[in-house]
């Protein structure tokens, strides 16, 4: 029996969802049709190059089908013997290749990414589990995609969504045993919630905070209980854009030792990183190990690198990454100026010239001038893992650049954004109480015997290690290299720029620049595409859900190749926007207007921190309430990072720059209390419920 969809839709705006593919596509191509005939599906995209990976479970890959250079109508037949084949779809473009993310197939129904589709409500009547999708996803509301509905993967079993009469409507009845034992721990779950703080919960809005709701006691719910959002008690009414109530409480997580780690006696543990201004460090390698320590820019580099897989000196992994700031580069058609010897003289000469002088290899990594910032836990970019292969988020290294020759700290930093190859629900629960468990030790500082920093790298070991992922390039777990840069002599403007191993193209294996993520490229300011954009789109965004295209009907290339702070306090604008609340969470959301005037970031004069009236200098509090361009600043040595206001929540209410309406935004309380629900809630309800920060950074 033959499912035929014809389904015509811009690659560049909308997600690569096909009969049997959720990827993450947006190249502009266009799918002609699929058809799924037996136990095959076949695909028409119109193309100049495209190809299907199919992923072993060792990790290996083997191409299922490609389409020559030369052709512009591709058809693909993908075999469909096993409901956990993983694939990976790659176009070219250039000398580059752009992949997608990794997706099971499963029989003849295509499983929803929540990174681009969102159920706008889950709930569960007596044993009856039912999903409504919003009206803007008329993919799912029109059943072509899932005609013949589509699975679930709970931890009791697989289980299949049908279609019902209501348009983007489905529903399953769930066994009477794991409704009972759902119920169970849901009660247990909120008596606990109801004697955490004042028994409120967050309810927020993206990344502001718009209220608190009363935790209800199971009862009161009767026997419908929605799963997402929260609003049985009816004590607040349904959002107009992406958010909800956490049903989490923040009072039982540290940030500080469960979300973003800066504490010195982590950041300078000497038996783990190195700074050769530390004065408390001991050596580069461990003698232990006779490898850099674990938590070492060189570390690092050498385990995403992993030489014993690709067969890349570390060192020159390491170097082609940083040439990149010496090297004028065009991505998608955006042009991405050199730093015009400024790196190559504020660190690489430097480098170089330590290396040498005690005789090591002149790329050697141990003088590489990275020093460790934070250490950061982002479960709450995690995926629901009952939709698709889930993962439990991110867990990021960040290192700020120094002086080789004085040790202050350069107004640039380095983030290492690793995901977390954890997809089951259990497993996701697992690593979210390990974190939370980390806010009832002490720091090795306040009593030497604390495990904490062990049991943090047995968490950081999951995802830093040599193939930690095998089913991604280099078997590494790295998401993207991100960076900000200002270096001296500040003549250029404060960059963004983004990295990825991509796996194909001219260099497989080395970090490859790629587009920063969410971001119009800054031709795009105070144009008629971006109010274009804005309003075709504007319910997508308000849902937290739109994914910022490289290219966009009428407005040539749409998506960044760097990200610049033109201005101070930037923010994303023009005129024509139909709703400034899209506005708002559009600008929030891309690199620059969270850097820049939406969170309340200030572009300083010089460097990274903000400037202190009084002193001149910039300010070293690690809470202090003054705006900040980064949200985790550089440091020196023997000083904790600067942690910005939109992160702490420090200072005053924050005024929308358009419309002057107060904002609210304390980050590490919102991750706090999703660090908490992830940890604590039922998986029934973590399985199925996104995250609320899916498409932030």
């Amino acid at each position: 029996m033959k499912l035929h969809s014809q389904l015509l839709c811009r690659l560049a705006y909308t997600a690569f969802l096909m009969g049997m593919l959720a990827g993450g596509l947006s190249l502009g191509q266009e799918i002609e049709s699929t058809e799924v005939d037996g136990d095959s599906l076949r695909v028409r995209i119109r193309a100049p190059r495209i190809e299907l990976e199919r992923i072993n479970p060792d990790g290996s890959s083997i191409t299922e089908a490609a389409a020559s250079s030369n052709s512009q109508v591709v058809e693909l037949e993908i075999p469909m013997d096993s409901p956990t084949k993983l694939f990976r779809a790659r176009v070219r473009l250039g000398d580059q290749n752009f992949g997608s993310g990794l997706r099971p197939i499963v029989e003849h129904g295509a499983i929803p990414n929540l990174d681009n589709i969102r159920p706008s409500s889950i709930n569960l009547e007596g044993h009856t589990l039912t999903l409504q999708f919003p009206p803007e996803h008329t993919e799912v509301r029109g059943k072509e995609f899932f005609p013949g509905g589509f699975p679930l993967f709970l931890d009791e079993g697989p289980l299949r969504m049908q279609p019902e009469r209501a348009p983007g409507t489905y529903s399953a009845v769930l066994n009477g045993g794991v409704v009972r034992k759902f119920r169970f721990e849901l009660e247990a779950a909120l008596d606990r919630l109801r004697g955490l703080g004042d028994g409120t919960v967050p309810v927020y809005a993206d990344r502001q905070l718009t209220g608190r709701m009363a935790v209800p006691e199971i009862n009161s719910l009767g026997d419908s209980i929605d799963l997402f959002p929260f609003l049985n008690t009816r004590e607040i009414q349904p959002l107009a854009f992406g958010g909800g109530a956490i049903l989490g409480g923040s009072s039982a997580v540290d940030p500080g030792k469960s979300l973003l780690i800066t504490d010195l006696s982590v950041v300078n543990d000497p038996d783990r990183t190195w700074d050769p201004f530390n004065p408390n460090a001991l050596s580069y390698i461990d003698p232990a190990t006779g490898r850099p320590r674990k938590w070492t820019f060189g570390f690092l580099m050498e385990e995403m690198c992993n030489s014993s897989l690709t067969g890349v000196d570390p060192k020159i992994f390491a170097r082609r990454w940083i040439d990149h700031f010496e090297q004028f580069q065009t991505i998608n058609f955006d042009d991405v100026p050199d730093r015009q010897g400024d790196v190559q003289a504020a660190l690489i000469d430097k480098w170089e010239a330590a290396n040498v002088a005690e005789g090591l290899d002149p790329l050697d990594l141990k003088n590489a001038p990275f020093r460790l910032t934070a250490i950061v836990n982002r479960v709450d970019l995690r995926s629901a893992s009952g939709y698709a292969a889930g993962d439990a988020g991110e867990c990021r290294f960040v290192f700020c650049a120094y002086d080789l020759d004085t040790g202050a700290h350069k107004p640039m930093t380095v983030i290492f954004e690793y995901g977390v190859p954890l997809g089951t629900c259990v497993q996701i629960k697992n690593w979210a109480q390990q974190w939370q468990q980390l806010s009832g030790l002490d720091f090795v500082s306040a009593d030497p015997t604390s495990t904490f920093n062990a049991d943090l790298e047995d968490l950081t070991d999951v995802v830093a290690l040599a193939n930690a992922d095998p089913s991604k390039p280099n078997g590494s777990a790295i998401n993207q290299l991100r960076s900000n840069n200002f270096i001296e002599p500040f003549t250029l403007p404060w960059t963004m720029r983004e990295w990825q191993i991509t796996g194909a193209g001219i260099a497989p294996s080395h970090l490859t620049a790629v587009t920063t993520k969410q971001t119009p490229a800054n031709s795009k300011i105070g144009t008629s595409d971006l109010a274009n954009y804005l309003n075709t789109f504007e319910a997508d965004i308000l849902a937290g859900t739109h994914s910022v295209p490289l290219s966009f009907p009428g407005a040539t290339a749409f998506l960044s190749g760097k990200s610049e702070v033109p201005t101070p306090g930037f923010f994303w604008n023009t005129a024509g926007i139909a709703n400034n609340e899209a506005r708002h969470h559009f600008s929030l959301n891309t690199c620059n207007g969270c850097h820049g005037g939406e969170a309340g970031a200030q572009l300083p004069t010089v460097g990274g921190l903000p400037l202190d009236p009084a002193t001149g200098l910039g300010a070293t509090g690690p809470s202090s309430s003054a705006p900040s361009f980064v949200h985790i600043a550089e440091r020196n040595a023997t000083a904790q990072s600067h942690l910005s206001r939109f992160l702490t929540g420090t200072g005053s209410a924050l005024s929308d720059p358009v419309s002057g309406v107060p904002r609210v935004f304390d980050d590490l309380t919102r991750r706090a209390a999703d660090l908490d629900f992830a940890a604590n809630m039922p998986c029934l309800m973590l399985s199925l419920t996104p995250a609320l920060a899916t498409r932030s950074h």
